[in-house]
């Protein structure tokens, strides 16, 4: 989705394979995928926000990717930003243990993504649709491949 809209990070990725590292970390900054949930366990006000006990709440802890005190141009995404200690897999001792294989992964689907189809556009004509709640991301990406 990022990539089909912005047509020199496109490139870069297929110009220069190795920026890959850094683009990853970017995306993982960017688009954050995963907030938490968490039950309120007694009633508190927080900031002038009335919680009730049993109320869920959403962290939007990937907010924190956006800190301007942490993050040269926090809103703009830069393909190889390389100071770049995001919160998209928490941190410290709350990190995902999984937050390495998923860099794997992604890195693997980025990489054969690229190969397979090096031009691709969106479909303007059907809407790309978005999931909503703790997992955040698109859900359909209409695309024209190889165009």
């Amino acid at each position: 989705w990022h990539l089909a809209q912005h047509p020199e990070d496109h490139q870069r990725l297929l110009d220069d394979p190795e920026v890959m590292t850094f683009a990853l970390e970017e995306f993982l900054r960017a688009y954050a995928p995963v907030t938490m949930g968490r039950l309120v366990t007694e009633d508190l006000e927080f900031h002038g926000c009335p919680m009730k006990k049993d109320d869920w709440i959403l962290l939007a802890f990937p907010a924190a990717n956006r800190d301007p005190l942490k993050f040269e141009d926090p809103d703009a995404f830069v393909i190889d930003r390389e100071e770049n200690r995001h919160a998209a897999f928490g941190l410290g001792i709350h990190r995902c243990i999984g937050s390495n294989l998923a860099r794997l992964e992604c890195t693997v689907a980025f990489q054969e993504w690229l190969r397979a189809f090096p031009n691709y556009s969106l479909d303007t004509s059907k809407p790309t649709t978005w999931a909503n709640g703790q997992v955040r991301g698109p859900r359909n990406i209409p695309v024209l491949l190889n165009r």
